[in-house]
């Protein structure tokens, strides 16, 4: 989509015309010849493989998982699971890889996210004032925020989704949360509204929509089990609808066996066994065009608020791209 310098990194949403942008309501149709699909269709075909830049910032999963334009990813999971802060280090290998991210957050504010990602670009808990400085001249022309939190409007959040992807050549969308833009969790009409225009915004203009959404309270009271797309609160049009969902489950048993023996207590077995387990499983349980679907096991630098792919809890330098 052309060099992080062809879009001005300062240019606020604020400031834009957006009424074109605020009053398209119809999905974009056209008659076509079967021809004219002639390129894309070879690309789809014999490149899009070795093409697409846009995967996991995770080495053993490449291959497996590809977020391509024109889906829409649901990124799934119960409170405090992480599934935000997983988000947030996916941004970061995205643009490493050349992209370019806006994000919607209505439940933090841009200077709170920019705290979270200077522990993950600079790799540890205390970032030095020149390595934030040198991430936020890194993230010019890559990021973008739309700064509104609390409850929106859902033609809002069409009319900058479509702007981000036409103006600004934003390759992914992250949207946080659905709840914040649809009222009511019973409202399942207007949730399947909702998921359904952004899925003919990411068609229409050939971007990637993530939607962060919260699954319902799990039967065990202590969450001991991955949540599935069967999981997600409201109406089960929700994942019908996206291409791909994508469940964040937190090992909170494993987390027990580590204070308990951080406190000099004896471990069950069980508890032993959970040490060796990982503290994290990113659930594929969809993926409409690929054809892979499974758990992907990471392990959490706390210090860097980085995933990674090991035990080993390395933390990756994404200033130098894609490891």
């Amino acid at each position: 989509m052309g060099s992080v310098n062809d879009v001005p990194a300062h240019m606020l949403i604020e400031d834009q015309d957006f009424a074109a942008y605020l009053e398209e309501s119809e999905p974009q149709a056209k008659v076509i010849r079967p021809p004219a699909y002639r390129d894309a269709l070879h690309r789809l075909l014999y490149s899009a493989r070795t093409e697409n830049r846009s995967t996991l910032p995770f080495p053993k999963t490449i291959g497996d998982v590809a977020f391509r334009p024109g889906e829409v990813s649901l990124w799934i999971g119960e409170n405090g699971s992480g599934k935000s802060m997983l988000l947030s280090h996916c941004e970061l290998g995205w643009m490493a890889a050349g992209e370019r991210v806006i994000e919607l957050s209505f439940e933090m504010k841009p200077v709170r996210q920019l705290q979270r990602k200077a522990r993950q670009f600079c790799q540890g808990a205390e970032p030095a004032p020149e390595g934030v400085d040198r991430m936020l001249d890194w993230l010019d022309g890559r990021m973008w925020f739309y700064d509104q939190q609390g409850t929106v409007r859902p033609k809002q959040v069409f009319g900058i989704s479509r702007y981000a992807a036409d103006k600004l050549k934003c390759n992914h969308v992250v949207i946080d949360s659905l709840m914040k833009c649809v009222r009511g969790e019973d409202d399942f009409n207007a949730q399947k509204d909702f998921v359904d225009a952004l899925c003919a915004i990411a068609r229409d203009h050939n971007t990637h929509v993530h939607l962060v959404h919260h699954v319902r309270k799990p039967s065990d009271a202590r969450g001991d089990r991955p949540p599935s797309k069967y999981d997600a609160k409201g109406s089960g049009s929700i994942s019908d609808q996206v291409d791909n969902v994508f469940a964040v489950w937190r090992n909170r048993a494993k987390e027990r066996a580590e204070e308990r023996e951080a406190e000099g207590k004896v471990l069950t077995d069980a508890q032993r066994e959970q040490l060796a387990n990982p503290d994290v499983l990113l659930v594929c349980d969809k993926q409409r065009n690929g054809d892979w679907e499974g758990k992907i096991a990471l392990w959490f630098n706390r210090g860097a608020l980085q995933y990674c792919q090991d035990s080993y809890r390395r933390p990756v330098d994404f200033s130098g791209g894609m490891l």
